[in-house]
């Protein structure tokens, strides 16, 4: 029986981001779609995506204070290295050459930020055991 869940830390070039719930990752470089033919066959076509992954962060400049990150200047920015770190079961995910993309919602309520999805160029993904 395989684990699941635990720690995970998260960074953009270094600075942390703390992941909230969600972290869920698109390893491929490609998205593969079918069409299908008159005679029931069918044909796949690839087309290059690049890998991407969601994450749910908090938004705190420190991980205590109500603060929020520069999200503005952090979409803007990149392209970053990011790594998502699960400590719990040792595995490493890395992105490079990403930007995040998509808008950032946050829900001051819960002090919890969605709507960001990471894109890396294809090639641009990496998952190692520590």
């Amino acid at each position: 029986m395989a684990d699941f869940g635990g720690i995970i830390r998260f960074t953009y070039n270094g600075s942390p981001l703390r992941v909230r719930a969600k972290f869920e990752i698109e390893p491929t470089d490609f998205k593969y779609d079918v069409e299908h033919n008159q005679d029931g066959s069918f044909d796949r076509m690839a087309q290059p995506m690049g890998p991407a992954g969601e994450a749910e962060f908090t938004d705190s400049v420190d991980g205590v204070t109500a603060v929020s990150l520069p999200w503005n200047a952090i979409m803007a920015g990149g392209p970053y290295t990011l790594t998502g770190v699960e400590e719990t079961n040792g595995i490493i995910h890395t992105w490079t050459g990403a930007k995040f993309v998509g808008r950032p919602k946050i829900d001051r309520l819960k002090g919890v930020v969605t709507g960001i999805t990471i894109q890396a160029p294809v090639g641009g993904y990496n998952e190692t055991t520590i």
